[in-house]
């Protein structure tokens, strides 16, 4: 098992004139599942890269435990790599898992208990002596997952390895992953662009701004919870966080049509400082009559998720907002809104929390 160290890791494509990732700085720990989640163009693949050494970073250093590989071509590291889209050779699936112990010194017959063992493991042991190029896409999938674990490496990446598979099929191979991680005990780490695959298989999390920076790591609960800055925020979630632009006044937030009153937080600005204000659509209180301290919003659109579930899209003059609600609104073209206190992340006007 491997600890990775990312130590001021960046990268240019273009000799500095723009980064594709910058100044990042992370730890994987030995035997851990982590996800590396953030759109498309945020450098997550160029990480994956570095990792395995086919990309030297143009500044920093990566560590493999307290050695320092960051000059070490892939085949020094302990690192096997499964694509978006499943790569297998047009032989038997036996012979596709066996194709990585070509040239490892063990009896043949360890080796076809190995093969055997992670086909098991993968659930295509009954599919051994199918062409692998005639599988459909999920089946190709776990052949290459397999090849990357029949080597016995430390570090196994996963590059967006859902993203080409039948929906129905992804639950499935995801679950298998998380075994797999579990009975071997290797480093994984998971590049996807989906929040779900993210969060239901890292135990850990990397969020990545679209510039290619660092934005938060931690687990679902501290991201979801109190992300560390706005696009953490409003990339996490379904809808993601409300994001409501203001500016400090004695005792709260002016957000234009109606001020926001402070009785419990103190906010690390000073008066006329523009500030931004994160609310879950979850947490926000709807009343369907006018009620003492909440605030009239008209409703543009009321979504409906089915299992008594609906998202309401407001407005207040400039002010947007998206709720989540169980109540029926059929008919109903305003609502009654008040934004919990309790609930509420404050971001400065970069984008950072404060509060």
């Amino acid at each position: 098992m491997t600890k990775i160290t990312l130590e001021n890791i960046s990268h240019s494509y273009d000799g500095g004139k723009t980064w594709a990732i910058s100044d990042i700085n992370l730890i994987f720990e030995s035997g851990r599942r982590y996800a590396l989640l953030g759109p498309s163009g945020c450098g997550k693949t160029t990480m994956l890269k570095i990792i395995c050494g086919a990309l030297r970073p143009t500044k920093g250093k990566i560590y493999f435990d307290d050695v320092d590989v960051t000059d070490y071509p892939p085949e020094k590291r302990s690192v096997a790599i499964v694509f978006q889209f499943p790569v297998v050779y047009r032989m038997s699936v036996l012979n596709n898992l066996l194709f990585p112990l070509m040239n490892v010194n063990i009896p043949k017959a360890e080796k076809l208990k190995k093969a055997r063992h992670i086909a098991e493991m993968l659930g295509i042991d009954n599919l051994l002596d199918r062409p692998a190029h005639r599988l459909g896409l999920a089946d190709k999938q776990r052949v290459s997952i397999g090849r990357a674990l029949v080597r016995d490496v430390d570090v196994i990446l996963l590059d967006e390895p859902m993203s080409s598979i039948e929906p129905d099929k992804r639950y499935e191979l995801k679950r298998l992953l998380i075994e797999v991680s579990k009975d071997m005990k290797r480093t994984m780490i998971f590049v996807t662009h989906d929040q779900t695959e993210a969060l239901t298989f890292g135990e850990k999390i990397a969020v990545m701004s679209p510039n290619g920076r660092l934005l938060q790591f931690g687990t679902f609960e501290e991201i979801y919870h109190s992300p560390a800055h706005e696009f953490v925020g409003f990339f996490i979630g379904f809808p993601g966080m409300n994001i409501i632009e203001g500016k400090v006044v004695e005792g709260g937030v002016d957000l234009g049509p109606f001020k926001l009153i402070l009785k419990e937080k103190k906010l690390p600005l000073r008066v006329g400082e523009e500030v931004k204000i994160g609310i879950r659509p979850e947490h926000i209180r709807i009343a369907l009559s006018q009620t003492e301290g909440y605030v009239p919003f008209d409703i543009v659109y009321a979504e409906d998720l089915g299992r008594r579930s609906m998202i309401l899209h407001l407005r207040n003059e400039e002010v947007l907002l998206k709720a989540r609600i169980s109540k029926e609104v059929s008919g109903i073209s305003k609502v009654w809104v008040k934004i919990p206190e309790e609930y509420i992340v404050f971001f400065d006007k970069s984008g950072r929390r404060v509060a």
